[in-house]
């Protein structure tokens, strides 16, 4: 695996400790000039004949997926599959995600003890479980893994493509737009002949959605010779196909299932085997030809002969006209499928009909994860690129856009003067409201991914690294910082809430904390469960009203304390989708909060006594897009992009519209009639309700 030479995604200082001297990106030369030779580190310049010689090479790899390593789990399984793997001596492997079961340090620990030994080298897909409970997220798993989050080399004339299909704290599949950039210009020095295999941990092109965007992976590699996808996820033995190719998944490694995959270059083709149960002996599963195909991959090309269609993230129905009749108007997209393991991507599908009124959309250069922000005239964006981005909110026109160097789940906050905004960089950000010029930037020791609360001239956020920072608005400089309990889960990611003087985080530890906003001294803090770590007041925020702090816990409960006290006055659980994931908010009497569920439930509870006083239904499952309050109507968001206004007198829903594909986890801004909704689709779009 010395010989492979990497096109880096991110610092090639992170993979040091591999033992390969990386060139920056700016010093590598081109594909066509450059073959590794020998088992050295160096990069040579080859003549043509060298390359063509090496080119005919025969080699041999291995691919496996969700390992689950745990702090006591999965351990001496996954050793006795390595062992099996290294008995036929493959060139290098490739592990496709999920990783470790939390992703917490002692987990890879543990994983870096079963590779370590191993006399080839693994490079990895990140997968849900490394980033969705990991305080240090994308920085533990490259520490971990010693390893980028994405990734290309070449080996032996073919071309590897390892990508991140991660959503940050979330189980759900993306590719990034920053990342398919990156993409399209590796391909494109690759060229059209080379055989390119590619790997993702979330699915793509198959009977269940889990990326939003597919589609937009499809439009970057379909002009190149890709010979099979690679997925994990889904702990299944699989093959099928995806607008002409081969993907194939695994069990988890753990539960006896691995690949091996023979690169002959004397027949010129791709032998796939699989290695599954008790049977250690690997068989074949499909062969697929190393050449490029002469034709261009058709898209689109079940046509008639399909039998069933999926609609968005929707279910499986006949493949008829009628089932676009009874949709909400906005954009569909959809996939085509015959024979149960055969797929396409089918076009776009556009709904007309009554809704709310799209006033104007902008492109964004990423998603967007957290909520939006609206404060004296300006619209205010953080988004999954790093970019933050501050509009115009009566013509969608951008005043000016900021750039952080890592992702920002973080959403913005301001004072007027400045806009906070937390990065998976390990910083705090802090720019000029009107102008976007940093001002300053505080250093953690772990990814922000949670917002700030302003109070007393300073900014109070909290860090990966489990502290809670106090920043000084004018200097950038710590006031003071508050360490949680240690743990494996002691981290904060949800927007910190405040009333001028006491700050309140949920954290993942299970507990609501309190702290003094001017000093930091801890004040309360109150237990929200009794089950695990995974249902702790966590994602939802807390939110302010008549003297209580609101909060929901992942266990199906809606929380309310005496905000000054502590005193636990009531607790309400769901009927229906249950309490946790969405941001409850507050407004006259009322708290409104979204389940998570199928059905897209949302609750309108008194904030008096906890009674339920409606409940209404989105008709799509909502994960954590927050309610928002409009003058006579709430707004919500659905995952799979249905942006719903129901009435805040009764839930009823009063119009509803499907936004471009994309997950829609962010929370929507409200001003007026107007509602502005950001999702993963690299939109900013505004919408007109209409009276009821």
């Amino acid at each position: 695996m010395g010989r492979l030479r990497r096109r880096q995604a991110e610092h090639a200082s992170s993979l040091a400790a591999t033992g390969v001297i990386l060139l920056p990106l700016s010093m590598q030369p081109t594909r066509r000039d450059l073959l590794l030779a020998g088992a050295g580190t160096a990069l040579l310049p080859l003549s043509s004949l060298a390359k063509a010689l090496a080119a005919e090479e025969n080699f041999s790899f291995a691919f496996f997926s969700d390992t689950h390593v745990g702090l006591k789990n999965n351990i001496e399984e996954n050793r006795q599959m390595l062992a099996e793997i290294t008995a036929w001596k493959p060139d290098f492997a490739i592990n496709g995600g999920d990783v470790t079961d939390y992703g917490w340090v002692g987990e890879y620990q543990n994983y870096q003890s079963l590779i370590d030994p191993l006399p080839f080298q693994v490079v990895h897909n990140a997968g849900n479980h490394d980033v969705r409970w990991s305080p240090l997220g994308p920085k533990a798993f490259r520490e971990g893994t010693r390893g980028p989050l994405y990734r290309s080399f070449d080996h032996k004339g073919v071309h590897f493509a390892i990508l991140d299909s991660t959503v940050p704290l979330s189980h759900y599949g993306h590719f990034e737009s920053e990342m398919l950039r990156w993409l399209a210009d590796d391909l494109k020095t690759v060229g059209r002949r080379t055989p390119v295999f590619i790997a993702t941990h979330h699915w793509v092109g198959r009977e269940k959605l889990v990326a939003d965007n597919e589609e937009a992976l499809m439009r970057v590699i379909e002009p190149y010779n890709v010979k099979i996808v690679f997925n994990g996820h889904g702990h299944s033995d699989l093959l099928w196909t995806w607008d002409g190719l081969v993907n194939t998944m695994n069990k988890g490694l753990y539960q006896l299932s691995w690949q091996r995959i023979d690169v002959d270059r004397t027949k010129n083709e791709v032998r796939l085997l699989r290695r599954a149960g008790k049977s250690p002996e690997p068989k074949l599963l499909t062969t697929v030809p190393l050449a490029a195909p002469k034709e261009k991959r058709e898209i689109y090309a079940l046509g008639a002969p399909s039998t069933e269609l999926r609609i968005g993230e929707g279910t499986w129905v006949p493949n008829t006209s009628a089932a676009l009749t009874t949709l909400p108007p906005g954009d569909y997209r959809l996939l085509l499928r015959k024979d149960g393991n055969t797929y396409m991507t089918g076009p776009v599908h556009r709904v007309d009909g009554p809704g709310p009124k799209e006033l104007w959309r902008t492109p964004l250069s990423g998603g967007v994860m957290s909520h939006l922000l609206l404060h004296d005239g300006v619209l205010y964006v953080s988004a999954m690129d790093g970019s933050v981005w501050a509009v115009d909110p009566k013509t969608g026109k951008p005043k000016w856009t900021a750039k952080t160097k890592g992702y920002c789940h973080s959403s913005p906050a301001t004072d007027g003067n400045l806009v906070v905004v937390g990065s998976a960089d390990n910083r705090v950000h802090a720019f000029d409201a009107k102008t976007g010029k940093e001002r300053w930037f505080f250093e953690t020791g772990g990814p922000v991914y949670a917002s700030a609360a302003i109070a007393n001239g300073l900014a109070v956020i909290a860090s990966g690294d489990g502290r809670v920072y106090a920043v000084d608005l004018v200097t950038g400089r710590e006031k003071w910082h508050y360490r949680l309990p240690e743990s494996n889960t002691a981290f904060v990611q949800s927007p910190a809430a405040t009333d001028g003087e006491r700050v309140y985080l949920g954290a993942w530890d299970r507990f609501l904390y309190v702290l003094d906003a001017k000093m930091g001294v801890f004040l309360w803090k109150a237990q929200c469960t009794e089950k695990s770590f995974a249902y702790s007041p966590a994602i939802g925020q807390p939110v302010l009203g008549e003297g209580k702090v609101f909060v929901p816990s992942n266990d199906n409960q809606l929380h309310a304390f005496d905000a000054k006290t502590g005193e636990k006055l009531w607790a309400k659980t769901g009927t229906g989708d249950k309490f946790g994931y969405p941001s409850p908010a507050y407004a006259d009497g009322v708290v409104y909060a979204g389940g998570l569920g199928d059905n897209g439930h949302v609750y309108a509870v008194s904030a008096a006594n906890g009674d339920i006083l409606w409940t209404a239904r989105a008709g799509a499952g909502i994960y954590d897009s927050g309610a928002v309050v409009g003058p006579d109507f709430i707004a919500t968001g659905s995952v799979c992009g249905l942006l719903s206004i129901l009435n805040r007198k009764d839930g009823a829903i009063r119009t509803q519209r499907q936004l471009p594909s994309g997950h829609f986890l962010s929370t929507c801004a409200v001003e007026g009639n107007r509602v502005y909704a950001a999702t993963f689709n690299d939109t900013l779009m505004a919408f007109e309700v209409p009276a009821a």
